[in-house]
């Protein structure tokens, strides 16, 4: 078959969009118009979709321990050896406390890391076979700039499922100030941020911090030591924060923490994990946040939650977002027609429950960039991999190894330790110890032991195979359209050799190693194909 010279407009939009593009997909975003795609995108149900749902069900994963060598007065569990379905990914904030908190007590410390491995296999998952991509692509996105990273704190990790679940989820369209409540509220965020332990005499200024420079305003509204140096807006509001601001937030968030078995008001609180406002641990000293008087805001919850408001709301939130979010879909210089869509919708849309949904149709809808504007952004080592899986119809199945397989290259699920969240531009991920290590991830991946496929069963392999035809179809299921003439003719010369498909589909008769033989190879080649340009860049 002749390749096109160039991407499909369209596969190029659901590259940008989802976590790589299949056939299929092209074929009936085709048929039904960008617009309607991105529709039939945003009825996603509250969950995952029943057919994903059922096979995260079928998932188990082993967990295995012994029996404590000493019992203590504390309790003691039994050796165990099983494979387990994914049952921490349904529990709540109890549970998995009581696992975290207990870990080593009265359950084993595998039980605490099993809670992650669930986790995050369920986001390869999620990532690779979820029909609702672009909630998958922007729960990414969120999780990313909310980051909690995953060993900071065993007990802030051990409780991400609720984070994924209950916090990114459910608002990854909807309204941001809504999401920013969510998150300041969430129990993985408080402990990682130490917000939980802020109290009336020592307000901890970690979240304060962050919640401005980098959930917010971004680091370029910060004007340093000096209020005075903070320009005013024409409403009275300072059109950017110093350090004195800070100070300030974090008395006024002072008192949001977890119920952890403390007193309050002379009752015993139970530990849960849970959210929960201390009024004894509120500093009541707030005064101006970035030239709004906190300090006449009666109920000391409501400090915080004003809070939330002027900055969800400020006028630098938007463009500092909407910029990061355009960064994500089009490369490192996304073009200003559709940030300016994106922030024109942003503000148009503030107190609208579905905000975040009408910035990314401004973005996407509101021009032709989505379509026309030529591949930018690279593929992270992440995306690669879950793209290869996509594009070759692999079956990705849990696995325990998805919980550190990435880290050497500080990605996947979590990884970035720091607060910042991982790197959105394409200097950092090429450079050449991040190339090399995903290039060996990419060759490896597709014999994983948990991922099934059949690449043999998918190719339309006869007697008069040719290695162009072979580099062709995989090329243009995988890609969409020809490689630079160099690469394409260096594919076509390995596979006319005796390590191509070809030859190795005619080595044998015996019907059994013709198939081996021929499925190793054809492994082999898209594993090539994935570490071309074409396929790094999205």
């Amino acid at each position: 078959m002749a390749l096109p010279t160039d991407a499909d407009p369209i596969r190029r939009a659901l590259n940008r969009l989802t976590f790589g593009a299949r056939d299929t997909d092209v074929a009936i975003a085709n048929a039904q118009g960008l617009a309607t795609w991105l529709n039939g995108q945003f009825a996603a149900p509250q969950g995952d979709d029943p057919e994903l749902a059922s096979f995260l069900a079928q998932q188990v994963l082993r967990i295995n321990y012994a029996a404590p060598a000493v019992n203590d007065t504390q309790g003691t569990w039994s050796a165990l050896d099983e494979m387990r379905p994914l049952l921490y990914l349904g529990a709540d904030t109890s549970m998995l406390w009581e696992v975290a908190v207990e870990a080593g007590r009265t359950y084993a410390t595998q039980e605490r890391t099993r809670i992650r491995q669930e986790l995050f296999g369920a986001t390869w998952i999620r990532a690779a076979h979820s029909r609702y991509q672009l909630r998958e692509f922007m729960v990414d996105f969120w999780s990313n700039h909310f980051n909690v990273g995953k060993v900071e704190n065993e007990i802030a990790t051990a409780l991400l499922p609720i984070y994924d679940r209950d916090v990114i989820r459910p608002n990854a369209f909807g309204n941001f100030r809504d999401l920013l409540r969510a998150t300041a509220q969430s129990s993985s965020m408080l402990i990682y941020l130490d917000n939980w332990l802020s109290t009336a005499t020592t307000p901890n200024e970690n979240y304060g911090r962050e919640i401005m420079e980098l959930h917010t305003l971004g680091q370029n509204s910060y004007y340093g030591t000096n209020p005075s140096s903070v320009p005013i807006n024409s409403d009275g509001v300072a059109n950017g924060y110093s350090d004195q601001d800070v100070l300030q937030a974090s008395r006024a968030l002072s008192g949001w923490t977890l119920k952890n078995g403390q007193r309050n008001a002379g009752r015993l609180i139970p530990s849960t994990g849970e959210f929960f406002y201390n009024g004894g641990q509120h500093n009541n000293n707030a005064g101006k946040i970035l030239n709004v008087d906190f300090s006449t805001i009666t109920g000391n919850l409501e400090q915080g939650l004003r809070l939330i408001d002027l900055l969800a709301y400020h006028p630098r939130t938007g463009p500092f977002i909407v910029g990061k979010l355009c960064r994500r879909i089009f490369g490192d210089s996304p073009p200003a027609t559709a940030v300016n869509r994106g922030v024109a919708a942003w503000d148009a849309n503030k107190t609208a429950p579905d905000q975040i949904r009408k910035v990314i149709e401004a973005i996407v809808l509101g021009g032709t960039e989505i379509t026309n504007l030529s591949t930018q952004k690279i593929r992270r080592p992440f995306e690669r991999l879950i793209a290869l899986a996509r594009t070759t119809g692999t079956v990705v199945n849990v696995s325990a190894d998805m919980n550190t397989a990435l880290d050497a290259v500080n990605d996947g699920p979590f990884a970035w330790q720091g607060p910042n969240g991982r790197p959105d531009v394409d200097s950092y991920w090429l450079s050449t110890g991040i190339m090399l290590t995903t290039w060996n991830l990419v060759t490896a991946f597709p014999t994983w032991a948990t991922n099934t496929t059949t690449l043999m069963n998918q190719t339309p392999l006869d007697g008069l195979l040719s290695s162009i035809q072979c580099v062709e179809y995989w090329v243009g299921r995988m890609i969409g359209y020809q490689l630079d003439p160099s690469r394409m003719t260096a594919l076509q010369n390995d596979q006319a050799g005796s390590s191509g498909v070809p030859a190795q589909y005619r080595s044998t008769t015996n019907v059994t190693t013709r198939a081996t033989r021929t499925e190793t190879a054809l492994r082999r080649l898209v594993s090539m194909i994935a570490a071309t340009p074409e396929f790094i860049y999205r």
